[in-house]
């Protein structure tokens, strides 16, 4: 979307987008442990608070926007609800099948 539209600043949004697709894609293999080590145990965490902190911004602008919109409650939600999901699953030993 910022890439197709081109709005002014639409580089912070390819930023932001890209930093969220790495940390989906670590929290994956953390949890999956493709990635084995000490510092892939702190950094998916980290990047997890880094998650629930933009969700809730996301929500707290929107909720105190005089225009509200609802894609954008729910993607606040649901960067929230990933990195809490993220936080449990690396801080926690994941039961996989044949392992």
């Amino acid at each position: 979307m910022f890439v197709a539209l081109h709005r002014p600043g639409f580089e912070r949004g390819v930023a932001i987008s890209a930093l969220f697709v790495v940390q989906s894609l670590l929290a994956l293999a953390v949890a999956n442990r493709w990635l084995i080590g000490r510092p892939w145990t702190f950094l998916a965490p980290a990047g997890a608070v880094g998650l629930i902190w933009a969700g809730g911004q996301a929500i707290l602008t929107n909720l105190s926007s005089s225009h509200f919109e609802g894609y954008a409650l729910l993607i606040g939600f649901l960067l929230t609800l990933q990195g809490i999901l993220t936080l449990v699953t690396s801080s926690s030993k994941v039961h996989q099948f044949g392992n």
